[in-house]
């Protein structure tokens, strides 16, 4: 219960106009470094309504974007979050989609990168940007870091984001550029298959490998300890996967959106790395347009977007790798009840009831599913006419409603999500649903 309450508080943190207030309060994350990842860490600490201290130690906050034209082909499909924000607007639109993203990376302009970046900067009201600036010292000061600037300023934080290129606060702080370490090291197998072992499900940056697309695990992106310093780049899964050119750009933005969110977390439930809530930071990241699951078949701008995401990371649709290396939802596909049933069964306790009790089943109806949300999610016989009541309005399916349909797999996710929550249910920093 005191859990659940300190989850509900941080949600209304976030949502509330605190910016004013927020703004006279001391920092409570600092990020240190030049480039894409600091820049998506130090907005997404800023919109998660932290106190935010961007530290910049070079003559550019982007170089990568802001020095010349140059055009991006990788990660086709996959761009979201901050990243598709920015590509958004330097084509002048707000609401950013798959298909503006792929229009802007053929050619992006540094100077409309810049004003971009100096609109976004600007109205993110709790974020302080010191530029050229230096960091003299970073000490631990009870469960805080103290850094101090070259100019004698300093500064008390909870968390700290390292996006420099050298990990030079991790090494400042007494580690070694070889000693870095995760919560999980990422093996080169994950990257063979769209759904690995159980890491999957805790996915918050999604790209390609070699076309191969695939979703990083948080573990292997927060600290191995309970130190509270998080990096970005020089974390040994992101340096495993970086080429040194342009196409990391995509990625570096989405793991420094990632870590950014994990830094406010610990931040404002003034805890550690360790004690992190996947789903938490997964719902963060979703909230600001994030991508969890690397289907390149769900654009962002599909109404369905989120709810796709959310039952993809609890692995009971899993997608579809085909030998483009690309992941694909298939969200027109039938769905069984062999397929579901596993992982079902190890969200809900009453679900394996009702499999018992439905064993002739094969593919899945629309009244099927029906009578599983009845059942599981404990819903009265007034279910079907509230789905009727929603089917077009609230879920946007075109096609007419019919309990003898077959149930797609868009049917699936968007009904299951929309009444039973699967997400809701707790996973471990491992990928283990914890019931």
């Amino acid at each position: 219960m005191h859990t659940n309450k300190l989850r509900l508080s941080f949600c209304l943190f976030l949502i509330l106009p605190l910016v004013g207030l927020a703004q006279k309060k001391r920092p409570q994350v600092l990020v240190y470094g030049y480039g894409v990842d600091a820049y998506a860490a130090a907005v997404q600490s800023s919109w998660s309504n932290l106190n935010t201290v961007w530290v910049v130690n070079g003559d550019k906050l982007m170089p990568e974007l802001t020095s010349e034209i140059i055009s991006i082909a990788s990660n086709t499909g996959l761009d979201a979050g901050i990243w598709a924000n920015l590509l958004a607007k330097t084509l002048r639109h707000d609401k950013p989609s798959d298909s503006l993203s792929a229009i802007a990376k053929r050619r992006i302009n540094p100077r409309i990168v810049q004003n971009v970046v100096d609109s976004v900067l600007k109205a993110a009201k709790n974020l302080t940007v010191v530029e050229q600036g230096q960091v003299r010292s970073i000490k631990k000061s009870g469960k805080d870091w103290r850094i101090e600037l070259e100019d004698r300023r300093s500064f008390k934080v909870r968390a700290v984001v390292d996006a420099s290129k050298d990990a030079y606060l991790y090494q400042l702080a007494g580690g070694t550029a070889d000693s870095i370490t995760t919560r999980e090291v990422v093996p080169d197998a994950y990257f063979r298959s769209a759904n690995s072992g159980d890491l999957f499900r805790t996915g918050v940056a999604v790209g390609d490998l070699g076309g191969q697309a695939f979703t990083l695990p948080l573990s292997g992106l927060i600290p191995g300890d309970d130190s509270n310093l998080f990096l970005t780049q020089r974390t040994p899964v992101v340096q495993h996967l970086l080429t040194g050119d342009e196409k990391d750009i995509p990625l570096l933005m989405h793991v420094g959106q990632a870590v950014g969110a994990a830094a406010a977390y610990v931040a404002f439930f003034k805890t550690t790395s360790d004690k992190v809530d996947v789903r938490d930071i997964q719902g963060e990241l979703l909230k600001y347009g994030a991508r969890l699951m690397p289907f390149s078949d769900i654009t962002i701008e599909e109404p369905y977007f989120l709810a796709v995401q959310r039952i993809g990371a609890t692995g009971m649709l899993a997608g579809r790798a085909d030998e483009d290396g690309r992941v694909y939802f298939d969200v027109d596909n039938a769905v069984t009840a062999a397929e579901i049933k596993p992982v079902l069964n190890q969200l809900f306790s009453r679900s394996q009831i009702w499999f018992i009790d439905h064993a002739d089943v094969d593919t899945l109806t629309l009244a099927d599913v029906f009578s599983y949300i009845k059942f599981v999610g404990q819903r009265g016989n007034e279910l079907e006419g509230q789905v009727q009541k929603n089917w077009k309005r609230r879920f946007h399916f075109e096609d007419e409603y019919d309990e003898k349909r077959i149930a797609t797999r868009k049917y699936v996710a968007v009904l299951l999500d929309a009444y039973c929550g699967p997400f809701s249910v707790k996973v471990g920093l491992n990928g283990t649903i914890q019931r």
